[in-house]
């Protein structure tokens, strides 16, 4: 494990950030909940009430809470500058987005006005709570691989979320919906936040947990411009545009995003640890959906894909089967590396493998069940009667799995400590 140049002292205390990763799980559950009581119709198109309390379950609750905190871990240990005041900042963050990601579900469901005001409300809060310090310390970082990206896709991530809050004050206040925003607000944060953010993740742990030579720093530092750029242009062309040179940005980012996944999955193929862990086996169907979304993206755009079931096949691919499979890679080497780190600051604590948090055997069997809900949700896409309530099982237990396998790195690492101390710091509930 290569770990030079890290400042581990700056880490922040376990439970900050541990408490976020095992909330987050649950949301990915409840999201498998809604789309199997909804039954076979939320399958029809894009705007079905359920698929959108079920798509916002997993990017607010799941895949934004997890990264939140990501970022707050990494921020110190990489750039040796903790957020300030994270301590009082993290709890507010995970409950204001565990809240408005829930209020927000509710909202789709039942077309209660009040509950997008207050979905709004809570969403708003943890987003200026977390932007604002986040950007603060990033901003004034030199230019490196991980932490400027991570700037870059921070920002068009609040891009995105503002937009979000713009329609659900018009769904709050019975105002029209601005039919712009249903495609400019999910490309920022799918395309200007997940993907930038988990590139700039990537730099950092591909070579740090897998041996993988680390790739040229300008290529990291390039990508939030181009992004960014794209996105703008995006705009404009919108706006402006039309025919061919409309679809023009659009295809790029779908290109940009295809070489990427073939780039990453091409280096995971030199990694020095040949032996196909966890991540390796997460990130490879990750990767796999990643280039499917560019493909099916960049046929839209170019019109070569119409109809209702091409935006359903782009984005289960690009957040069920990329981001989703992709954090959970991260969270099997994250959160074992994690209570590894910890353990060995306790005085007498044994010393253990990471391998040993969460056992290979068991990550195995959830990857299964992924790959499992992965295939009955992409094919509950064409034959919702048969498998639509099926594929909201799977995702359910999938959720489950997750969030039940993080318990227990816990379990095993209070057991640890309470083995040999009596008292058990940054570890309560």
């Amino acid at each position: 494990m290569n770990t030079q140049a890290l400042a581990f002292d700056e880490a922040p205390p376990l439970m900050l950030v541990l408490r976020s990763f095992l909330l987050a799980p649950w949301f990915l559950a409840a999201s498998g909940v809604v789309l199997m009581v909804a039954g076979p119709g939320v399958w029809a198109d894009r705007y079905t009430p359920g698929l959108l309390a079920a798509t916002h379950l997993v990017t607010v609750g799941f895949l934004t809470l997890t990264v939140t905190a990501a970022v707050f871990q990494l921020v110190p240990v990489v750039a040796g500058t903790a957020l300030p005041y994270a301590t009082v900042l993290m709890p507010i963050i995970r409950w204001g987005l565990a809240l408005g990601a829930a209020l927000l579900a509710a909202a789709f469901l039942y077309g209660e006005a009040s509950l997008f005001a207050l979905a709004a409300i809570a969403l708003a809060l943890a987003a200026a709570v977390f932007t604002v310090p986040a950007v603060g310390v990033l901003w004034r970082l030199p230019r490196q691989k991980t932490m400027t990206p991570m700037l870059y896709a921070i920002l068009m991530l609040a891009v995105a979320l503002v937009l979000g809050l713009v329609l659900a004050s018009e769904h709050a206040t019975g105002a029209p919906i601005s039919m712009g925003l249903l495609d400019t607000h999910p490309l920022w944060a799918l395309v200007g936040g997940t993907f930038v953010l988990w590139a700039a993740v990537a730099a950092q742990v591909l070579p740090m947990f897998q041996g993988v030579h680390p790739w040229p720093a300008r290529v990291s530092l390039g990508l939030g411009p181009l992004i960014l750029g794209l996105l703008l242009a995006t705009l404009a062309a919108d706006a402006w545009a039309d025919g061919v040179i409309r679809a023009v940005p659009r295809i790029a980012l779908a290109l940009v995003a295809a070489t990427a996944a073939a780039h990453a999955t091409y280096r995971l193929g030199t990694r020095t640890r040949r032996r196909a862990d966890a991540m390796t086996i997460f990130w490879y169907m990750g990767l796999a959906c990643l280039m499917g979304a560019a493909v099916v993206g960049g046929l839209m755009a170019a019109h070569l894909v119409t109809g209702l079931k091409g935006p359903l096949v782009f984005g289960f691919l690009a957040i069920a089967g990329a981001a989703v499979s992709l954090i959970d890679g991260m969270l099997y080497k994250i959160v074992p590396f994690l209570i590894w780190l910890h353990l060995q600051s306790q005085p007498r604590a044994p010393q253990v493998l990471m391998s040993s948090v969460i056992g290979e055997r068991t990550i195995k069997r959830h990857a299964a069940i992924h790959a499992a809900a992965l295939g009955l949700g992409l094919a509950a896409i064409g034959w919702p009667r048969a498998l639509g309530e099926v594929a909201g099982a799977a995702w359910m237990a999938d959720g489950m799995m997750l969030g039940g396998n993080l318990i227990m790195a816990l379990v095993f690492y209070k057991r640890l400590v309470r083995a040999t101390t009596d008292v058990l710091p940054h570890a309560t509930l």
